[in-house]
């Protein structure tokens, strides 16, 4: 079930891009997807560390 909602949220970014992406840019942003999902999933099981993660890895998306 999660790797459908993946696939969905992941061809809906597809469908909103502007212009075509190279098959890097395409495995970069499915290697970005996976982390963040791997993050809320540790968020939701109560991993008491993933929190500071989150934020540093929030302050970094938002600098590039």
């Amino acid at each position: 079930m999660a790797n459908r909602s993946f696939d969905m949220r992941l061809s809906k970014l597809h469908a909103k891009r502007q212009s075509k992406t190279s098959q890097v840019e395409s495995e970069a942003l499915t290697a970005i997807i996976t982390y963040l999902d791997e993050l809320a999933a540790r968020k939701v099981a109560g991993d008491p560390t993933v929190q500071v993660e989150i934020v540093a890895v929030n302050n970094y998306l938002r600098s590039q």
